[in-house]
């Protein structure tokens, strides 16, 4: 991922997103997805950071007058050797399959977890483990706990899929609409198709007419339509027409439907993807004949919105709660 960032602002705290790229494991299987661990974050022996711990043997290399290793890697394998025992590369492996070792069977558990179970997802989350940290961020955005945002952030930081969904979908219970349609472009924007499919829906745009700043509004739109081909576009022409300027906001809408989302590799591009298209290509087409026709904007979304059957925040959690049920009744 590269180092561009938007941020999230709640109740005096703010969370930093990355954007402008990709999530991880969009085609993986889920089972490869929940091995993912971020080795920056693993904790060593010593206490130590793993990131950190390379970094200072970075510059402890590169401050020798006279190396007497050959590169950077040789070094820091030499000093890990020295302080762990084991070569770079095998140490942080053998962290990596401890933390999964104990965290995946907690995961993946078919009943109510123990305190103790629940801190050693803790723990396996303060070493970096992905899929631990969007487990708590997701129990915590049960219970409306705002600390659902950190690790959620954090989530989506190291690539989580639906991390930032779930900040988008909490954002919104709050009331939050601005941060709320933020963090719902950047889960559309990163690759996350229930996102992406929730970004049309009606309801979304009820939320927008409740945020009372525009000006704020309009600068998060600016601030991520820079993005390579983000959906801040879509909402940028949306408002335009909303503000009553219908001519330039369909402009910009039909520049929007020649590229509605970013083009995946080759192997990537499957029936979901070109789905999706034909589906928002429609829905686009048709609210700009309505809206031409004399249709009221929020009408014409209305309608074609639930013609398309876009998913809502809500449906998303009946879906949630309904397997968690299934889940714990096995």
């Amino acid at each position: 991922m590269n180092k561009q960032t938007t941020s999230v602002s709640h109740n005096d705290a703010a969370y930093d997103l990355r954007i402008g790229t990709w999530l991880q494991h969009l085609h993986s299987d889920l089972s490869k997805a929940l091995l993912e661990i971020a080795t920056e974050d693993i904790l060593l022996p010593n206490g130590q950071k793993a990131g950190i711990y390379k970094a200072e043997k970075k510059a402890e290399y590169n401050a020798q007058p006279d190396r007497s290793c050959s590169s950077a890697k040789k070094y820091l394998n030499s000093c890990s050797q020295r302080d762990f025992r084991l070569e770079w590369d095998k140490l942080i492996s053998v962290i990596k399959q401890e933390i999964n070792d104990t965290c995946i069977p907690l995961l993946v558990a078919q009943h109510k977890l123990s305190v103790a179970e629940q801190d050693e997802i803790l723990k396996a989350a303060s070493n970096g483990h992905v899929g631990a940290m969007y487990w708590i961020g997701s129990r915590l955005r049960c219970i409306k706990d705002d600390n659902c945002l950190l690790w959620l952030s954090m989530a989506h930081n190291r690539g989580h899929v639906g991390a930032c969904y779930e900040m988008a979908a909490h954002l919104a219970s709050k009331g939050n609409h601005n941060e709320a349609l933020r963090c719902l472009i950047v889960a559309a924007d990163g690759g996350c198709d229930l996102a992406y499919m929730s970004i049309f829906d009606f309801d979304i745009f009820i939320n927008m007419s409740k945020i009372k700043q525009v000006s704020l509004l309009e600068n998060m739109l600016d601030e991520l339509a820079a993005t390579h081909s983000s959906s801040a576009r879509y909402f940028k022409g949306m408002l335009m027409i909303f503000q009553g300027k219908e001519t330039e906001g369909g402009v910009v809408l039909e520049s929007f439907s020649k590229c509605p989302k970013r083009k995946p590799s080759k192997d990537d591009i499957d029936m979901v993807y070109e789905n999706q298209i034909k589906v928002v290509n429609s829905f686009i087409e048709h609210i700009l004949a309505d809206i031409a026709s004399g249709v009221q904007p929020l009408a014409a979304i209305s309608v074609r919105g639930k013609q398309a059957g876009f998913i809502k925040f809500e449906d998303y959690d009946e879906i949630v709660t309904a397997a968690e049920n299934i889940r714990l009744s096995r």
